[in-house]
């Protein structure tokens, strides 16, 4: 999970690398590697296009333009906006639920998404059964159900 407030450049593919951004409404972000001479080392052009598609992120890209934290929420990059009062303990709310739950179950998730994500759907369909019926073996199944 990542938490941005504030300008959000070399950071920027930072969080993309987390699995949710909140977001500050004042936050801003952008790549400044154009303006730089350079490219986006850590790979924050394709991670900017796997959550807003290709078009935008090349425009991100290309224009090292600040994009505002409402703007990549409609993009899908962002996941929450919030006053920038709030951040800290919205984040540590959603943080909290997350390490207070079934911790397998997520991880399980992430593997479905990552199957999907490289393969698409009959990728994850394949992987299905090999990551979720472990499941049931766990205490967290166990309590689950």
């Amino acid at each position: 999970m990542a938490a941005v407030q504030g300008l959000c450049f070399g950071g920027f593919e930072l969080a993309l690398r987390a699995d949710v951004i909140f977001a500050a409404e004042g936050s801003r972000f952008g790549h400044p590697e154009q303006t730089l001479a350079f490219v986006t080392l850590l790979g924050g052009i394709y991670r900017a296009a796997e959550r807003a598609g290709q078009a935008r992120a090349a425009e991100w890209a290309l224009t090292s333009e600040q994009v505002t934290a409402s703007v990549m929420a409609q993009a899908g990059v962002v996941n929450r906006v919030v006053a920038d009062s709030a951040l800290e303990a919205a984040a540590l709310k959603f943080a909290q639920k997350l390490t207070s739950g079934p911790t397998r179950a997520y991880a399980a998730h992430k593997a479905l998404l990552r199957a999907w994500r490289t393969g698409g759907v009959a990728a994850a369909d394949e992987a299905m059964f090999d990551i979720a019926i472990p499941l049931f073996e766990t205490e967290d199944g166990q309590t689950g159900l």
